[in-house]
């Protein structure tokens, strides 16, 4: 079965997406032994930016951090956070979940961590798996994919059977005819 991502529904000008960074980057490259971490850190940056350019909505990717907390700097495209060492990424994005109110409802969280995931869910946030939105950042869109033509195929058939093109008989319009002009009491 498939579920259709809240990303993907998503249109220009909606709320932030907050990333568990190393929880992602894991799930697109499950076996990184080739690549050094700044490497992938820095391809899941590329793939998050292009995202956050296709979908309109700011993009903040949190890593655990060894040293002091890092940020990019302000107006850059992508927000990129480095935790300080005491405090991990994962309490980092509990905190500022925690943080948002009443605009957490427009705030969708990736990760596949249950303790966060339970925490965003509690404070309103909707939630993403990293699988679900890795596959969704490592497909084009509209890309000739099995899941595209899923979706497509379910799509097309419902607007078949919906929004049909045939010509109502002249037998089905008198049924129709007498349904909506009975006399009413």
């Amino acid at each position: 079965m498939y579920i259709l991502m809240a990303e993907i529904t998503m249109t220009r000008g909606n709320g932030e997406i907050v990333v568990d960074g190393y929880n992602l980057l894991y799930k697109l490259y499950p076996s990184p032994a080739s690549a050094s971490l700044d490497v992938l850190r820095q391809e899941t940056e590329k793939q998050l930016l292009r995202f956050q350019q296709e979908k309109g909505c700011p993009v903040t990717i949190v890593y655990d951090g060894k040293s002091a907390p890092r940020e990019s700097a302000f107006g850059a495209p992508l927000h990129i956070v480095f935790t300080p060492a005491s405090k991990s990424a994962d309490l980092w994005i509990i905190d500022y979940v925690k943080s948002l109110n009443t605009k957490v409802k427009m705030v969708t969280i990736v990760s596949s961590d249950d303790e966060i995931r339970r925490y965003a869910t509690a404070f309103g946030a909707r939630c993403i798996k990293s699988e679900e939105f890795a596959l969704q950042l490592q497909s084009p869109a509209g890309a000739d994919t099995p899941r595209n033509r899923h979706l497509s195929s379910k799509q097309s058939s419902y607007k078949k059977k919906k929004f049909n093109d045939k010509s109502l008989s002249d037998q089905e319009v008198g049924r129709w005819m007498k349904l909506f002009t009975r006399d009413k009491p």
